[in-house]
Protein backbone atom coordinates (compact mmCIF):
# COMPACT_ATOMS: atom_id res chain seq x y z
CA UNK A 1 0.00 0.00 0.00
CA UNK A 2 1.16 3.42 -1.59
CA UNK A 3 0.93 6.46 1.39
CA UNK A 4 0.00 9.73 -0.29
CA UNK A 5 0.40 13.20 1.52
CA UNK A 6 -1.51 15.50 0.40
CA UNK A 7 -0.69 19.62 0.36
CA UNK A 8 -2.97 20.58 2.81
CA UNK A 9 -1.35 17.94 4.99
CA UNK A 10 2.02 19.14 4.41
CA UNK A 11 0.86 22.42 5.19
CA UNK A 12 -0.68 21.57 8.52
CA UNK A 13 2.61 19.60 10.00
CA UNK A 14 4.68 22.73 8.57
CA UNK A 15 2.41 25.01 10.62
CA UNK A 16 2.79 22.90 13.71
CA UNK A 17 6.23 22.42 13.78
CA UNK A 18 6.30 26.49 13.65
CA UNK A 19 3.72 26.46 16.25
CA UNK A 20 4.02 24.36 18.76
CA UNK A 21 7.38 25.48 19.98
CA UNK A 22 5.71 29.01 21.47
CA UNK A 23 3.47 26.67 22.98
CA UNK A 24 6.09 25.31 25.31
CA UNK A 25 6.92 26.33 28.66
CA UNK A 26 10.02 28.19 28.89
CA UNK A 27 12.21 29.28 31.57
CA UNK A 28 11.89 32.35 32.87
CA UNK A 29 14.76 35.34 32.19
CA UNK A 30 16.42 36.60 35.24
CA UNK A 31 16.78 39.89 34.22
CA UNK A 32 18.89 41.02 31.19
CA UNK A 33 22.30 39.59 31.04
CA UNK A 34 25.18 42.55 31.07
CA UNK A 35 28.78 42.80 30.88
CA UNK A 36 31.18 40.33 29.22
CA UNK A 37 30.04 37.75 31.68
CA UNK A 38 26.28 38.38 31.33
CA UNK A 39 25.40 38.80 34.60
CA UNK A 40 22.02 39.47 35.95
CA UNK A 41 20.18 39.68 38.70
CA UNK A 42 18.91 36.24 40.88
CA UNK A 43 18.10 36.63 44.09
CA UNK A 44 18.01 39.15 47.01
CA UNK A 45 18.80 37.65 50.61
CA UNK A 46 17.76 39.05 53.69
CA UNK A 47 18.14 37.40 57.64
CA UNK A 48 15.22 37.69 59.82
CA UNK A 49 14.10 36.63 63.73
CA UNK A 50 11.39 34.51 62.39
CA UNK A 51 10.80 33.01 58.78
CA UNK A 52 7.34 32.76 59.22
CA UNK A 53 6.52 36.25 60.22
CA UNK A 54 8.95 37.46 57.70
CA UNK A 55 6.73 35.53 54.88
CA UNK A 56 3.56 36.55 56.06
CA UNK A 57 4.53 40.23 56.05
CA UNK A 58 6.01 39.84 52.52
CA UNK A 59 2.67 38.30 51.32
CA UNK A 60 0.07 40.70 53.14
CA UNK A 61 1.88 43.58 52.06
CA UNK A 62 3.39 42.55 48.05
CA UNK A 63 1.34 39.83 47.49
CA UNK A 64 4.45 37.71 46.83
CA UNK A 65 3.85 33.93 45.67
CA UNK A 66 6.38 31.52 47.63
CA UNK A 67 8.03 29.10 45.77
CA UNK A 68 10.63 26.19 45.67
CA UNK A 69 12.97 26.18 47.85
CA UNK A 70 16.17 25.02 46.45
CA UNK A 71 18.03 24.31 50.19
CA UNK A 72 14.95 22.40 51.50
CA UNK A 73 15.84 23.52 54.79
CA UNK A 74 13.20 24.53 58.07
CA UNK A 75 15.01 28.09 58.29
CA UNK A 76 14.73 29.17 54.77
CA UNK A 77 11.80 30.05 52.26
CA UNK A 78 11.77 31.55 48.89
CA UNK A 79 9.22 34.18 47.82
CA UNK A 80 9.17 35.04 43.84
CA UNK A 81 10.30 38.77 42.67
CA UNK A 82 9.24 37.70 39.27
CA UNK A 83 10.68 36.82 35.98
CA UNK A 84 12.59 34.27 38.01
CA UNK A 85 13.91 36.34 40.62
CA UNK A 86 12.97 35.70 44.45
CA UNK A 87 13.34 36.70 47.47
CA UNK A 88 15.09 34.55 50.28
CA UNK A 89 13.93 34.76 53.53
CA UNK A 90 16.58 33.07 55.84
CA UNK A 91 16.15 32.79 59.71
CA UNK A 92 19.45 33.70 61.41
CA UNK A 93 21.04 35.61 63.02
CA UNK A 94 20.82 39.38 61.64
CA UNK A 95 22.30 41.44 64.52
CA UNK A 96 25.24 42.49 62.88
CA UNK A 97 23.15 44.07 60.00
CA UNK A 98 23.10 47.64 59.27
CA UNK A 99 20.52 48.79 57.85
CA UNK A 100 20.07 52.29 56.33
CA UNK A 101 17.38 53.61 53.88
CA UNK A 102 19.77 54.05 51.12
CA UNK A 103 20.72 49.93 51.21
CA UNK A 104 16.93 48.91 50.63
CA UNK A 105 15.37 46.41 48.04
CA UNK A 106 12.67 47.83 45.63
CA UNK A 107 10.23 46.51 43.35
CA UNK A 108 8.27 48.38 40.59
CA UNK A 109 4.78 48.53 40.50
CA UNK A 110 2.03 49.19 37.63
CA UNK A 111 -0.88 50.37 40.16
CA UNK A 112 1.17 52.61 42.55
CA UNK A 113 -1.41 54.69 43.16
CA UNK A 114 -3.71 51.45 44.39
CA UNK A 115 -0.36 50.19 46.00
CA UNK A 116 -0.14 53.21 48.38
CA UNK A 117 -4.06 53.05 49.13
CA UNK A 118 -3.25 49.52 50.41
CA UNK A 119 -0.20 50.19 52.76
CA UNK A 120 -3.14 53.35 54.16
CA UNK A 121 -5.79 50.69 54.65
CA UNK A 122 -3.62 47.84 56.41
CA UNK A 123 -2.07 51.01 58.92
CA UNK A 124 2.09 50.34 57.57
CA UNK A 125 3.75 53.38 58.29
CA UNK A 126 5.88 54.42 54.43
CA UNK A 127 7.95 57.44 54.48
CA UNK A 128 9.10 59.50 51.28
CA UNK A 129 12.55 59.44 50.53
CA UNK A 130 13.08 63.05 52.38
CA UNK A 131 11.25 61.11 55.46
CA UNK A 132 8.10 62.94 55.42
CA UNK A 133 5.79 59.90 57.13
CA UNK A 134 2.50 58.76 54.78
CA UNK A 135 3.85 60.88 51.75
CA UNK A 136 5.38 59.45 48.43
CA UNK A 137 7.68 61.38 46.59
CA UNK A 138 9.10 61.82 42.79
CA UNK A 139 12.08 61.89 41.12
CA UNK A 140 13.53 63.80 38.09
CA UNK A 141 13.26 60.81 35.88
CA UNK A 142 9.52 61.07 36.61
CA UNK A 143 9.27 57.96 39.03
CA UNK A 144 6.95 58.16 42.18
CA UNK A 145 8.28 56.04 45.30
CA UNK A 146 7.46 55.33 48.68
CA UNK A 147 9.65 53.73 51.60
CA UNK A 148 8.57 51.02 54.53
CA UNK A 149 10.40 48.75 56.81
CA UNK A 150 9.80 45.48 57.26
CA UNK A 151 9.22 43.74 60.37
CA UNK A 152 13.25 43.40 60.60
CA UNK A 153 14.05 46.90 60.00
CA UNK A 154 14.97 45.89 55.81
CA UNK A 155 14.29 48.81 53.45
CA UNK A 156 11.55 48.22 50.81
CA UNK A 157 11.10 50.52 47.81
CA UNK A 158 7.94 50.61 46.07
CA UNK A 159 7.73 52.35 42.64
CA UNK A 160 5.54 52.87 39.51
CA UNK A 161 9.28 52.66 37.14
CA UNK A 162 8.19 50.22 35.11
CA UNK A 163 4.45 51.90 34.30
CA UNK A 164 6.68 55.53 33.79
CA UNK A 165 8.94 53.59 31.27
CA UNK A 166 5.89 51.79 29.41
CA UNK A 167 4.38 55.08 28.95
CA UNK A 168 8.05 56.61 27.73
CA UNK A 169 7.91 53.66 24.71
Amino acid sequence: MQSRCSFSSILLLGTLILILPSCTPKVSAFGSPTGPFRASFDHYAINVDDVDQSVDFYQKVLGLEEIYDGTEKDNIRWLSLGNGMSLHVIEADNEAVRLQKGVHLSISVYNFEEFVQHLRDINLQFYSWQGLPMQTNGRPDGVTQVYFKDLDGYWIEINDSRKVLSEKD
